[in-house]
């Protein structure tokens, strides 16, 4: 995490232009943060998202948080500008989704966006969410584990 927040690639790894974006960089934060804190993430971190054909990290995903005692979890995802548009987001999140749902201790995913973030709302849309609420600025999706 610490080398993703310095700016700097892991071994051999290689990164599009524009990667780390701003909200992989908060999001990272927060997972280092809850590493500081000793808070147990398990598998409930965050995750590059990598173009096969080229072994190239073009964006990211993951949780916020571990699940709450609720059993909501929160997640967020971005694509770098030139690999948009190909549907990278909407496959990272439905793989994301699909293992998160199946985790005994998850009730329910909830993801956020900006209200002029299109794109997004489309990608959460198509990936089987709903929108839950309109807080004005932004949206607010979720999806809920089978009973």
């Amino acid at each position: 995490m610490q080398d993703l927040l310095d700016g700097r690639p892991s071994d051999g790894q290689r990164w599009a232009d524009g990667y780390p974006l701003d909200g992989t960089l908060v999001s990272v934060a927060m997972q280092a943060d809850l590493v500081k804190h000793g808070v147990e993430r398990g598998p409930f971190g965050h995750f590059q998202v990598l173009m096969r054909d080229e072994d190239l990290v073009i964006g990211g995903i993951g949780f916020h948080a571990p699940p709450d005692d609720l059993g909501e979890v929160s997640i967020g995802f971005g694509i770098v500008p030139v690999a948009r548009q190909r549907g990278f987001a909407r496959e990272a999140l439905a793989a994301l989704l699909e293992w998160a749902l199946q985790q005994p201790e998850i009730r329910t995913v909830h993801a956020d966006t900006d209200l002029v973030n299109l794109a997004s709302q489309r990608v959460l849309l198509a990936a089987g969410m709903r929108l839950a609420a309109d807080e004005g600025d932004r949206k607010v999706y979720e999806i809920h584990a089978a009973s």
